[in-house]
């Protein structure tokens, strides 16, 4: 009898918290459907300076009143990014209770390449960010003997099927360039021959780096030839980089 007691008990306790939690789980999702508490109050657009930061909120579709659970990060991402080249990637937090912040990282042209007269400046990615009639930017170097195929602003450089194997070296150098700041100095790079990649070096040189492999390496050791005051007191010149990757010595021929 008394054991019958405690088990009437024991299934009461177990109704009570049963019937406690569904009204629970009920009342939350009062909360979550209607947004009273949990409803966007306040966007932010952080790392914006080139791209409007209006435009970027409009393109994510947030507003004001929306729900804070139910915004759709990724869908925002792509929207802003499809629809504004400048924009490279796209972060998106919530901050609660009311506050989403959408964190922009600026895409910059790295290059640039003529295609129908047309010049479409890319980064160092690879993507085609707008176009130019004219050489209007001297500080943005001009890639030669490489060809794109139907370029479209806001996406990724397709080259033409003869040029197909040269796109990843020209992208591995553009980013080594800038990794070890010989960027801004280069004015043009002329990668018609896959096997000897040549770009002009500030006003005084020219680098002829044979093969794509080991590209970091070359550029290191052209750094470390441009200390050398026996080079540099030559004049201008063509540093021949082909064998710098075997330890080998480089070579620098002057002009005169």
């Amino acid at each position: 009898m008394q054991h019958q007691k405690m088990n009437r008990r024991r299934r009461g306790r177990v109704g009570i918290l049963i019937t406690f939690l569904i009204v629970f789980a009920l009342i939350f999702s009062l909360i979550l459907t209607s947004g009273l508490f949990f409803s966007v109050r306040e966007i932010v657009v952080e790392g914006a300076y080139a791209v409007s930061k209006a435009e970027v909120i409009v393109l994510s579709g947030f507003a004001p009143g929306d729900n804070m659970f139910f915004i759709n990060k990724a869908a925002a991402a792509r929207a802003i990014t499809s629809r504004m080249p400048y924009v490279g990637s796209v972060r998106i937090r919530r901050d609660w209770p009311g506050r989403v912040v959408i964190v922009i990282s600026e895409a910059a042209p790295a290059a640039m390449v003529e295609h129908r007269d047309v010049y479409w400046l890319f980064d160092a990615q690879g993507r085609l960010l707008e176009t130019t009639s004219l050489l209007i930017l001297p500080d943005i170097p001009v890639v030669n003997g490489f060809s794109l195929l139907d370029p479209m602003v806001g996406t990724k450089i397709f080259p033409a099927v003869d040029d197909s194997a040269k796109l990843d070296p020209l992208l591995t150098l553009i980013q080594e360039m800038q990794n070890k700041d010989i960027w801004p100095d280069v004015s043009e790079i002329d990668i018609t021959h896959i096997s000897n990649i040549i770009f002009s070096y500030t006003t005084q040189y020219r680098v002829e780096l044979g093969s794509p492999e080991a590209i970091g390496k070359k550029l290191q050791v052209l750094l470390l030839a441009l200390e050398q005051e026996e080079v540099t007191d030559r004049g201008p010149g063509t540093f021949f980089l082909a064998d710098a990757a075997d330890d080998k010595p480089v070579r620098f021929v002057p002009n005169n």
